[in-house]
């Protein structure tokens, strides 16, 4: 949030909100990004990515059938990985040409906040995840059959590891904290605008966000983030609303420390105590029938 002061109002000529409601046309182009113009880009060149990459994957081992695929599930995460490197490579080459600034500092990564607080940001991290999964066990909380059939293997397991260790953290927290989040806050803060001549001057020297801006972006892109997992957990409400929680506590990371990286940073070790506590249960991927038992 700026720490500008609010100028103030040199009249009280209100604008007529019915017609000047484009910000681009009426005061100038807004320097806050991304907004929701350039995260709907994001999403959609992600979901081109990654369908492109699964029926690439699928078609190069002769599988034409939702029935072949969901039997050889680690050749979905193949294409689901590569989707999102993918993903990661178009968005690092189109929005550093639409922001004309680099596409780390247009998100706002900010490696030296992560470097800086990683000694709480990562014990934090292993605590909720200790806490998420004790409260698992509280509900029900079935778990995705595909996925379990990855980690029946020792290889499918690493490679399941490598994956939500490094690459879906790194790519989720982009998408939900990098583009949607600040893109939800700049939409609350523009409606929720003064529209005086002080306001929009306000609005044109100032990059942040108010307070209740970023409030209802955390609450509502955490939604999202929730619901792209239902699959994996089987649509099951409790362990959904766990998973929701979650997002709450990786919103207020990126919000606190205003940097993606500790975000990132965050969600890598959540997800690095999960697969810790499986390494150690299973001796190491060893014995993996032990999950199933």
């Amino acid at each position: 949030m700026s720490k500008l002061p609010i100028l103030k109002p040199v009249q009280d000529q209100v604008l007529d909100i019915q017609h000047d409601t484009d910000p681009a046309k009426d005061h100038g182009p807004s320097r806050r990004i991304p907004h929701l113009g350039h995260t709907l880009l994001f999403f959609s060149t992600a979901l081109t990515c990654v369908l492109l990459c699964l029926a690439a994957v699928l078609l190069t081992a002769h599988i034409h059938t939702d029935v072949e695929a969901l039997q050889r599930p680690g050749l979905s995460l193949l294409g689901q990985a590569l989707g999102y490197i993918l993903t990661l490579l178009a968005a690092a080459w189109i929005f550093p040409r639409l922001w004309s600034k680099s596409f780390a500092t247009g998100l706002d990564w900010n490696a030296l906040a992560a470097r800086r607080r990683w000694f709480w940001v990562v014990p934090s991290a292993v605590l909720v995840s200790g806490l998420a999964q004790l409260a698992d066990h509280f509900v029900t909380a079935p778990k995705d059959d595909s996925i379990a059939r990855i980690m029946s293997t020792a290889h499918g397991a690493w490679f399941l590891t490598l994956f939500g260790v490094i690459l879906a953290p790194l790519t989720e927290e982009i998408a939900f904290r990098g583009f949607l989040l600040p893109a939800l806050a700049t939409a609350y803060d523009w409606l929720a605008l003064d529209r005086t001549p002080a306001g929009l001057r306000q609005w044109e020297l100032t990059s942040g966000h108010t307070t209740p801006a970023l409030i209802f972006s955390a609450i509502f892109s955490s939604v999202p983030f929730a619901l792209m997992h239902a699959g994996q957990l089987s649509h099951a409400w409790g362990a959904l609303g766990i998973l929701y929680a979650v997002s709450l506590v990786l919103s207020l990371v990126r919000i606190r420390t205003h940097s993606l990286a500790c975000s990132v940073l965050f969600h890598s070790a959540y997800n690095l105590t999960i697969f810790t506590a499986i390494f150690i249960q299973t001796g190491g991927y060893r014995h993996l029938e032990r999950l199933f038992t």
